[in-house]
């Protein structure tokens, strides 16, 4: 009997849990989209259900049946949905394309063609018809790569349907007779908060290609030509109170194209980033550089490979110049009197494609023209013209092979070439990471070599790490090593906050996704311990830890607890900004920070997330504290209003005087200061989703940071810091050099119209506001007040984009004859 049990045992565990099939059905004749199933194909069609719940209660039964079908002609894949529910309980909620929020009713595809359980792609649609699709790029989700496809929802007595059309030109897929993908199905009950998949998906992970099932007999499907061409044409008008209004037109076209059933090449040429948003620009005086976030859309679609190993930082093409290149550039006291936002892009291109045997490969090239500026001479006051920027070639290569389990190994290599005695750079990294059979345990490396390549001398640089851990199951652990040497840089093409360094560092946590205890539905904790030292030389920097908490009640309420410290006295080689890392040092105090949050659940119609945070700084009279407060109102069905507000104090804070205008008397030593920092950050956005295909949205900010110093020191040799009782820090008029009052004013409106799959018209009203003074005293509302009276900068665009896409010409040609 023993026996028997075990091979039933064995048949339940593959009957519940193996991978499941859903059969595809070919068809000859057109299908209309119309969410109705009329057509007879669709009762002949093999319809499957029996999906599993995720979330809330993985495991568990849906509580509402879903079922679907596929089918498929030469030319896409059509895919009919039945979510079964009482029609007055849908959601009604229109969102903009690609916002998955959870007041939405959202069916979800996720198809993997080459069966890597790695690279694949997204479909969703909401009961409202609001379109999402992504790229999944080992776990990850890129929803900025807008494919073109068709759809249409209907509610009706039954629940609300959807039929897709999925044109094989939007996906990549080998070139075989018979294609058996991976596929898996979700759908989001927005009211419940319930997420179901078809082939039941494991919450540690919640990876859905990993875990997904297959379609079966689809045969002869010929991939097509994929051949696009997407041209723009685009207005603008300029205005302030200062200035005179200037308008400009511009023009330009984007290129897609199929190489094979597997390589895309992608063009932009004379493109056009007038209409993307504001950066949040803060005050910095750290001696670090900030890494923004890209937002044009060439640089943010289709770049999944070449980020992958993060070497590749995109905004360096044109945005963010490396500080080096143009201060190679001026003698001794020398300055630039401005230094430009942006560098002209003359075009770009990439291409990038997975072969059947998993290697992936890409390959980026842009082209960057010369920019000149004005460097002043501070003492003579001589000004003389300089190059900030040559013209530059940047390019990218990317070869990505993935491997059974998840696995996968990187190569990646970045080159910089610049015109004139300017340097050029290179950097290569080889990343791999291991996984076991189960993916409950991997083993992940990195090494890479940096090189500044000059005419009279190179500069070579590494890096290097490992890690390994256990990531699945309620018990997690990992641990790992990395070193920087203090001569790698592959800041000319990627970021990197600073280099040497060596950490060491171990995490373990726990989580439970059915918890048993305090009414929760997930119970999550980690804590972790680092040990850090300077690479050259090697010095002890300073050892850490951290602990998190995360709760999730039943009522789908979050909070959680966030505590991290120093656990010793560190040293900081960076702060005193001496141009040898380690020569200096700044002995920073031991510090304890505990913080809280709560956020409540977003399927109300009024919701809120709340933190607050206090740090304990055991030198003196400094301590911090800090807090943040963000609103939700879903006002309609249409309208979503959103509210951020938070404000972080540093009282008796000690760090590098950093001077905004010049003080009388020079200091020769490293001055430090004791200051007040105040800072305050105020947002307001507004979604009004018209139809779903028109709406609009609005996001103003308003960043104000106020630094008030108290005292200055002389740092010494031991780290400490000696008190200068006679500095004032005050500049010619009797005004701190060093206090400031730096507010950033913003405001983006977009009015976007897809007229037509592709096609979109978009009018954008940007306003912005700059400022700094020493008004440091000035409570926020006057300070904001005052902003607004400087007077903004306007600008007004309209930007037409046309998608024309060669299977649909040919099919219009072929109608005419």
């Amino acid at each position: 009997m023993r026996w028997l049990f075990a091979l039933f045992s064995i048949f339940f565990f593959v009957l519940c849990f193996g991978q499941k099939n859903i059969e595809a059905l070919r068809i000859e004749k057109q299908i209309n989209l119309n969410a109705t199933f009329e057509e007879r194909i669709w009762q002949e069609a093999k319809w499957t259900s029996d999906f599993t719940q995720l979330k809330p209660i993985p495991g568990n039964n849906p509580s509402k049946p879903t079922q679907v079908a596929i089918l498929y002609d030469k030319e896409a894949l059509y895919i009919g949905v039945k979510c079964f529910d009482h029609p007055d309980s849908v959601s009604k909620v229109l969102s903009v394309r690609d916002d998955f929020n959870p007041n939405l009713d959202l069916f979800a595809i996720f198809i993997d063609t080459y069966n890597d359980r790695q690279n694949g792609f997204f479909f969703g649609i909401t009961s409202r018809g609001v379109q999402l699709d992504a790229k999944i790029f080992n776990g990850d989700f890129n929803d900025l790569l807008n494919l073109v496809w068709r759809s249409k929802t209907a509610i009706n007595s039954e629940g609300w349907f959807a039929e897709l059309k999925i044109p094989f030109s939007a996906l990549r897929f080998p070139k075989t007779k018979v294609q058996n993908w991976n596929i898996n199905f979700g759908r989001q009950i927005s009211r419940l908060r319930e997420e179901n998949t078809w082939n039941p998906v494991n919450p540690d992970l919640e990876n859905y290609l990993l875990e997904s099932g297959k379609v079966n007999n689809a045969e002869d499907i010929s991939p097509p030509l994929r051949l696009a061409f997407i041209p723009f044409l685009s207005s603008y008008v300029n205005f302030s109170k200062d200035t005179e209004t200037f308008s400009s037109f511009n023009g330009g076209m984007d290129i897609k194209y199929g190489i094979n059933e597997a390589f895309t090449l992608d063009v932009t040429l004379l493109p056009d980033f007038g209409q993307v948003v504001f950066d949040n620009q803060v005050l910095n005086i750290s001696p670090f550089e900030i890494e923004f976030n890209e937002n044009r859309q060439f640089f943010t679609e289709g770049t999944e490979l070449f980020t992958k190993s993060e070497l590749f930082y995109s905004r360096r093409i044109g945005v963010q110049t490396p500080s080096r290149v143009y201060t190679s550039q001026l003698g001794e006291n020398e300055y630039l009197d401005e230094i430009p936002n942006a560098v002209p892009l003359i075009n770009a291109s990439k291409v990038s494609g997975r072969l059947n045997n998993g290697l992936g490969i890409a390959v980026f090239n842009g082209i960057t023209s010369e920019q000149t500026g004005n460097a002043i001479n501070y003492v003579t006051g001589n000004e003389r013209a300089v190059t900030i920027s040559p013209l530059s070639n940047y390019n990218v290569l990317v070869l990505d092979q993935s491997l059974k389990n998840n696995s996968f190994l990187t190569f990646t290599n970045t080159n910089v070439w610049r015109s004139g005695d300017f340097y050029d750079a290179n950097v290569s990294g080889l990343n791999a990471v291991l996984n076991t059979k189960d993916n409950n345990y991997y083993l992940s490396g990195q090494a890479v070599i940096s090189a500044i390549l000059q005419s009279n001398e190179n500069s070579l640089g590494h890096t290097w790490g490992i890690e390994t851990g256990k990531q699945r199951g309620k018990f997690t652990f990992w641990a790992e090593y990395y070193e920087e040497s203090n001569t790698y840089d592959p800041n000319d093409l990627g970021f990197l906050r600073a280099n040497n360094s060596r950490v060491a560092e171990v995490n373990i946590g726990y989580r439970d996704f059915k918890p048993s205890f305090w009414n929760l539905n997930k119970f999550q904790s980690n804590f972790s311990v680092n040990y850090e030292r300077l690479y050259a030389p090697n010095l002890f920097g300073g050892a850490f830890w951290q602990s998190s908490l995360v709760m999730v009640s039943k009522s789908f309420n979050a909070g959680g607890l966030r505590l991290n410290g120093a656990l010793m006295e560190n040293n900081d080689y960076f702060e005193p900004r001496g141009e040898n890392i380690g020569e200096y040092k700044f002995v920073r105090p031991i510090w304890t920070n505990i913080g809280a949050w709560f956020s409540s659940n977003y399927q109300k119609r009024i919701a809120l997330d709340a933190r607050i945070g206090y740090v304990d700084v055991q030198r003196g009279d400094w301590w911090e504290w800090n807090y943040g407060l963000e609103f939700r109102f879903r006002l309609s069905n249409q309208l979503f209003l959103l509210h951020e507000w938070e404000q972080s104090f540093q009282y008796n804070s000690q760090g590098y005087a950093v001077n905004f205008s010049e003080p009388v008397n020079a200091f020769n030593g490293i001055l430090f200061g004791n200051r007040d920092r105040l800072t305050s950050e105020q947002s307001l956005g507004l979604d009004y989703t018209i139809t779903n295909r028109l709406g609009m949205t609005f996001r103003l900010r308003h960043y104000n940071a106020k630094i008030k110093y108290n005292s200055f020191y002389e740092l010494l040799e031991n780290g400490d810091l000696d008190p200068l009782e006679n500095y004032s820090g005050n500049d010619n008029t009797g005004v701190s050099a060093f206090n400031i009052n730096y507010n950033a004013f913003t405001i983006d409106m977009l009015l976007r119209w897809v007229f037509q799959p592709g096609s979109e018209l978009n009018l954008v009203w940007k306003n912005s506001i700059f400022t700094s003074d020493s008004a440091v005293n000035k409570r926020y509302w006057e300070t904001l007040n005052n902003t607004l009276q400087n007077g903004p900068v306007n600008t007004l665009s309209l930007k037409v984009i046309y998608w024309l896409d060669s299977q649909y010409l040919k099919k219009k040609t072929s109608e005419g004859i």
